[in-house]
């Protein structure tokens, strides 16, 4: 093992956020992406964290018509939630992975297999 290891498994890791980020939204910080484990909770220095899992397929919403291996965004420019898109907006909007299932234009859920 390596003496410089930090996390023997760092599958989840806990992560500065927005304090409006709750269990389940996904998070993007610059080029990490996660799913919130756990809400935003205050820490003993004064911001807000929350465990991000960096491996796994998550369910998002969105009301675009998806293909398997579309590439899935952030909606709206944001930096976390759970409302999906698959337009980029011109590198406006944080990719968060991949769809693992095709779905049609209707409002609903998308499978997304997170981008690490």
């Amino acid at each position: 093992m390596a003496l410089n290891e930090v996390y023997a498994n760092g599958e989840s890791v806990n992560y500065v956020v927005n304090s409006a980020v709750e269990s389940g939204d996904f998070v993007v910080l610059g080029g990490i992406v996660g799913v919130a484990e756990t809400s935003a909770a205050l820490g003993d220095d004064s911001a807000y964290h929350a465990t991000l899992r960096h491996i796994g397929v998550f369910t998002g919403t969105t009301e675009d018509a998806v293909t398997v291996g579309a590439a899935i965004y952030l909606a709206d420019g944001e930096t976390y939630g759970t409302a999906l898109t698959t337009d980029d907006d011109e590198g406006g909007n944080s990719l968060v992975g991949y769809a693992i299932e095709a779905k049609g234009a209707v409002a609903g859920n998308v499978k997304v297999r997170i981008n690490n």
